[in-house]
Parts: C-alpha cells; structure tokens; sequence
C-alpha cells in the first residue's frame, strides 16, 4: 500500500464510524489493523518465484515399486 492508500482509507474508517452509530470500537479496531496488516511486513502479499526444476521432479516421481510393497 501507498502512503495515499492508508490515508484514504482512515479518511473512509473515520467517516464511516462518524456517520453510523452502530459501527463501535471493535469494528474500527478490525479495520485499522487490516490497514496495519495490509502497509505492513504481515500482509498476505506473497511474491511466488515458482521454481520449475523443484516442481518437476514432483511429476517425475515413480510410484510402480509402492505396488510391490503388498
């Protein structure tokens, strides 16, 4: 997140909890950490390099002798 995105989003936090009565403090809590969350090193961006070897070899793998075993 951008600087500008976290600000627009406690400028939409403050308004909503202002304008509606029911919103109360857990909610608003909830919502910054998200923001916190999300600007943070604890988002859920995660930045997959697939390593295509690694995975390969997944499908190479021969399973016929697992039949023997019986």
């Amino acid at each position: 997140m951008t600087l500008q995105q976290v600000i627009d989003e406690l400028k939409n936090i403050k308004e909503q909890a202002t304008n509606d009565e029911e919103i109360g403090k857990n909610s608003v809590l909830e919502a910054i950490t998200d923001i916190i969350l999300d600007a943070g090193d604890g988002g859920l961006d995660f930045d997959m390099d697939f390593d295509d070897d690694h995975y390969g070899s997944f499908e190479e793998t021969d399973f016929s002798s697992l039949a023997d075993m019986d």
